[in-house]
């Protein structure tokens, strides 16, 4: 008997038990909401939330972008207007990583019109020290071309560190000539170079710490583009590549050419252009005319047009200055020299004259 109560007084505590679980379970499946990785406004925009990506960027790069256009100010002219290029281009990349953050992956289609601001600013920046080669400041701004292209990171995978350094070290040659140049002279030019070399320093440490192995996107984000039109940062467009440069011509080289030259030019090259069609009209040279057959050929140095036209004969050597004759007996033998066709007799004296 004392066994069945036990074992009754044990279920009741095994039932108590059973149902406060449930009822714990109950409640916080009702304050527990499922994951909402984005929300969708009425007009299929998508509000974006700063990750820790995001906001870690902004702290770190930041303040240096804004202390490098303050440094580019001092000097003024071409390298104030570049550093607004740059400025541009932290603004533009600022947005992109904010969208990586709350988005998914876009596709490789989507990727020029998302990107479209970045590259639109670092084509501005190399176009600008294109534009001014004679400039004194051509130094700073090849510095900046060269730098710049270490943005490019949000588009390299799997090592987009290395690529952020190889571009720093690109723009360290020209800063280097702006030390050696106005390093005694302009103390400003000290400061731009240091300033500059900080935004790249500290974006490498940003990249290996958030983005080892390239741009970290949100699996369970939202739509990229329509991300992208809440924040404005997409063009309308993809960006399109610049022409490449025209490949200076014959003519540049050589502008006093004359136009005699230039159409001689141009039907040589039409005549190559044929081919084995070039050789036609040739005719046979006859073996009167090959000068490796003929030396004679060789020393006039040219050779007639006319196969029926025998070659020139070699003019004829001078003739030499006439001599006085001699006779004489010198010790056996005598000497006859410079006489014509004479006949001549001699009667030797000694039977060993010769």
């Amino acid at each position: 008997m004392t066994n069945t109560n036990d074992l009754q007084s044990l279920l009741k505590r095994i039932e108590k038990a059973t149902a406060r679980l449930e009822d714990l379970a109950a409640k916080r499946s009702e304050t527990t909401k499922p994951d909402e990785p984005s929300k969708a406004s009425t007009d299929g925009s998508v509000d974006v939330e700063d990750s820790k990506a995001a906001l870690e960027y902004e702290r770190a790069i930041k303040p240096l972008v804004e202390h490098f256009v303050s440094c580019s100010a001092k000097i003024g002219g071409l390298v104030s207007d570049q550093a607004q290029f740059v400025q541009q281009l932290y603004t533009a990349q600022h947005d992109f990583v904010r969208l990586a953050g709350t988005c998914k992956q876009p596709s490789p289609s989507q990727l020029p019109t998302l990107l479209g601001a970045q590259q639109s600013a670092i084509q501005s920046a190399c176009a600008l020290k294109d534009a001014n080669r004679p400039s004194e400041y051509f130094d700073n701004l090849s510095a900046v071309a060269e730098g710049v292209a270490a943005f490019g990171w949000v588009a390299v995978a799997p090592t987009p560190v290395p690529f952020v350094n190889d571009m720093k070290e690109s723009a360290e040659f020209y800063t280097n000539r702006v030390l050696r140049k106005w390093r005694e002279s302009d103390p400003n030019q000290v400061e731009w170079v240091k300033a500059l070399l900080s935004i790249f320093r500290e974006l490498a440490v940003y990249v290996k710490q958030f983005h080892t192995t390239g741009l970290v996107w949100n699996p369970k984000g939202g739509d990229a583009e329509a991300a992208a039109k809440t924040l404005g940062n997409a063009d309308s467009a993809p960006v399109s590549t610049p022409p490449a440069p025209q490949l200076p011509s014959a003519t540049q080289d050589e502008p006093k050419a004359s136009s005699a030259g230039g159409s001689t030019r141009g039907a040589l090259f039409a005549d190559l252009n044929r081919g084995g069609g070039v050789t036609t009209g040739l005719r046979k040279v006859d073996t009167t005319q090959m000068t490796h057959k003929n030396p004679s050929l060789r020393a006039a140095g040219t050779v007639s047009g006319d196969s029926t036209t025998a070659p020139a004969a070699p003019a004829a050597p001078a003739a030499p200055k006439a001599k006085a004759p001699r006779m004489e007996l010198q010790k056996d033998k005598w000497v006859v020299e410079n006489y014509d066709s004479e006949n001549l007799s001699i009667e030797a004296t000694a039977t060993w004259q010769t």
